[in-house]
This record gives structure tokens, sequence and C-alpha cells, in this order.
């Protein structure tokens, strides 16, 4: 929960909510789960305007459902399962979700494993819909090999996606993620996507899930497991996402620091709202004590919209300081300075934030900060 007041009554005092959890009942070991995961926060309304909380809406999406598997061997596991999902918007375009799909892994090794996958979804808005209700099926090939230092995992197939009364869309969806350990403190990953999504998909995808076949994660994987995704605009519409991802992670003794650039393409099936973008961010963090972390980082982002012949270049400069005061209270002051500058009149701006945060957290691993 995250309470904001601005001063010299610059925008309205907002209250915000946001939730990221997965959890999983083990009804029959090795046979028979349920998983539940959600995740509620805020998505931009209008990605041409300033990020201001009249541009942001509340969303949350849900996801849940059984999963039967069947081991014909030890090296062959079919398995089963089916989703029930909801993605409610702060206004139109709520939608309700129903999923099946089947897998068929094989153990090639400890490490390795393949995977033959059949998923089928279908989507309904809820009335007075913007959008026509649809069918999509995915059905891709999965090859996985993970290990602590280094991990890769390739996914290839198809998407269709047919709209009761309409046209239908058909993609490819190829995926790519690969980890690398340069040494002991530093790694590189890379990320890779070209697919056919939607928000409700990507927002469920950000989901921490507890059924996760990755292996413990080092302190430098977690770090850099940014999950990749197509548009953080509150839209019902399918769009086809293109990313590609490059972070470079380093953590020794206090000092810690990540270098991330990436490109990404956005093509909308129905909204005049595609873009391209580019951009990167430098984050560092300095561990002054156990109870002082010293952070900052810079953002870069350039984003064109090739209808609206808009160009919009985004810079974000952060610095802070996080106080534990106890093991489960901390304090937190950050200064920020936001700028962009458009080619649309009127659409240039200086923002400059000063915040003050109070958080609380039950273990020492979680530090509370802002989810704007």
């Amino acid at each position: 929960m995250e309470r904001r007041n601005f001063v010299r009554n610059t925008y309205q005092g907002d209250t915000g909510y946001f939730l990221n959890g997965a959890a999983v009942w083990t009804i029959a070991p090795q046979q028979l789960s349920w998983t539940v995961e959600d995740f509620a926060g805020e998505s931009l309304l209008n990605l041409t305007a300033p990020d201001t909380p009249a541009n942001r809406t509340r969303v949350n999406s849900l996801s849940t459902g059984p999963e039967f598997t069947f081991r014909v061997n030890p090296t062959n596991i079919p398995l089963i399962g089916a989703r029930y999902g909801r993605y409610d918007i702060q206004g139109p375009g709520d939608n309700q979700r129903y999923t099946g799909y089947a897998r068929w892994l094989h153990q090639l090794s400890e490490p390795e494993r393949l995977s033959l996958n059949y998923e089928v979804t279908r989507v309904d808005f809820t009335p007075p819909a913007l959008f026509p209700n649809f069918l999509r099926r995915d059905q891709f090939l999965r090859y996985e090999r993970l290990s602590p230092l280094n991990s890769l995992t390739l996914e290839g197939g198809t998407t269709h996606v047919q709209r009761y009364g309409g046209d239908q869309t058909n993609g490819r969806l190829a995926r790519v993620a690969a980890l690398h350990a340069l040494t002991s403190d530093a790694a590189v990953r890379l990320n890779l996507s070209d697919e056919i999504s939607d928000a409700a998909t990507d927002l469920i995808r950000g989901v921490a899930s507890a059924t996760s076949t990755m292996t413990p994660a080092t302190p430098f994987e977690s770090a850099a497991a940014v999950p990749l995704t197509g548009s953080n605009v509150a839209a019902g519409d399918v769009y086809r996402s293109q990313r590609g991802e490059l972070i470079y992670v380093a953590q020794g003794g206090r000092t810690r620091y990540n270098l991330q650039g990436y490109a990404r393409r956005v093509d909308f099936v129905t909204l005049d709202q595609d873009y391209r973008e580019a951009g990167g961010r430098l984050t560092l963090t300095w561990v002054q004590t156990d109870a002082v972390r010293i952070y900052a980082y810079a953002d870069y982002v350039k984003r064109t919209f090739p209808s609206l012949q808009e160009r919009d270049t985004d810079r974000t400069s952060t610095l802070g300081v996080t106080y534990r005061l106890t093991p489960s209270l901390s304090v937190s002051a950050e200064g920020r300075l936001m700028e962009r500058e458009s080619n649309v009149p009127l659409q240039s701006f200086v923002d400059r934030r000063v915040m003050l945060l109070l958080g609380y957290s039950t273990g020492p691993v979680y530090v509370a900060s802002s989810r704007r």
C-alpha cells in the first residue's frame, strides 16, 4: 500500500494498492496441485502523456486452477492443467479468461529437458465491450537447460487468435532467455521474444511463480531476471510484441551495479497506438552498513509513434537512501528528476520529485520501495 500526498496541491493525493504473489497447494504430491497467481497494480492510460495520477488506472490480473501430472516413466511426464483468469481495469476492458493446456515433458539429462506444449484460451469481455471476444491457441516446443551459473531456455512455435465474428491473427511464438556467469560476481543475461500478447498475459507473467522450475537463484541471477513485457498500457487489445534485452550485473563487496539495454516494438491489432522504443538503465547500489543503503539509477527511453508522427525522449535520474530502523521497519528518502523532449507542442516537460517513504517488511530480504 502506498499513500502519496503532493506538495503545493500539484496533484490530488491518492492511495495505491499493489500485490504480486503466487501460492501452490499440493493436493497429491507429484500428481495434483492447485495454483493461484495474482498481480494488482497500476497501468498507464496513455503512453504519450506524462506519468501523472490522472494518467494511471488500477488493474488486476488473476489466474488460478489445477494441474494433473502423469508419470509414464522417469524420463517422460505428460501433464494437463486448467486456469480461470480475470483481468479487471478501473474502467472499460474487463474480461474473463478460460485456459486449458497439455504438455509432454521429456528429461534429456539432469539439467536438460524438452517439452511439447499446447495451450488454448478463451477471452470473454464484459459488456459494454470495446473489443470482440476471441479464442487463442498456442503450440510450441520448449528446450531448457537450467543451472545456477549458466542457463538457456528456447521456445518456438505459433499463435492463432480467432475473433468471434471477425478475422484471425496468426503469428510466431519465439522466446530466448540465456544467463551466463562471467565470474562469481558478474553475469550477463540475454532475453529475446517475438510473440502475440495482451496486457493481462503480460501482467500475470511478471508474477514470481512458486511452481518455477528454476534452480535456486544466485544473487546476480535474481537481480538480472527481469520479465519481458510487451506493453505497460491498460488495454484489452491484442498486440504483437518484439523485444530484445541485454543485462550486465555485477555484485561484489558493498557495491553493486546493473547495466541494461533494450529495444522493443509493439503493434496493436485494433488500436492505433503502435510504437517503437529503445532505451537503457544504469543502476548503482552502495551498501554502507547493514542498516544504510544508498542507490542511484538513470533511465533513457526514446519512443516513436509512427501513426501519430510523434517522437518522445524520456530521461530520469534518481538518488535515494534507505535506512533500516528495525529488522522490519525502514525509511527511504528519494529525489527524482524526470524530463521529456517531444516534437509535439506542449508535450515537453520537466518534473522534479522528492519522496519520503516508510516501509514495513516481515523479513530482511524484502525492501519496501515505490511501485510507481
